[in-house]
């Protein structure tokens, strides 16, 4: 993570509305500088010439982040491949969680959530992973 400057996280999720809202309170509260992507595609470009400190996802429909996230693993983006990731879904049955739990996902909030919650998370993801 960046020693002088706020935790750089990307927030992928399709409604404006949310994605301008939590950035502009996480900015303010100064949690992090969030940067917004309307897409999976979108935020795929950014993060081969970007790196992030955390990354929130829209699942997309199905396994659609999947891709984004083994990617990052791969270590075939600019971010770290330990990169921390959290996941906001409609819905996601067991095999779907566990799929992504193995890509050691942090954490998937379904959908309908509170603003803050998705603050909380974005503030757990800008905070360096504790030793086991």
């Amino acid at each position: 993570m960046r020693a002088a400057t706020s935790p750089q996280l990307l927030l992928v999720d399709p409604h404006s509305l949310f994605r301008r809202t939590v950035a502009m309170v996480a900015r303010q509260l100064r949690i992090a500088e969030v940067h917004e992507s309307s897409s999976l595609e979108a935020a795929h470009r950014l993060l081969e010439h970007q790196s992030m400190d955390g990354l929130l996802l829209d699942i997309g429909q199905g396994l659609d982040a999947l891709a984004l996230v083994q990617s990052v693993r791969a270590g075939a983006l600019r971010c770290p491949p330990t990169t921390p990731v959290a996941l906001t879904a409609e819905a996601c049955d067991l095999p779907t969680a566990q799929l992504y739990k193995e890509l050691q996902v942090r954490r998937i909030m379904l959908k309908p959530f509170k603003v803050k919650t998705a603050l909380e998370v974005i503030q757990d993801l800008a905070r360096p992973e504790s030793p086991p």
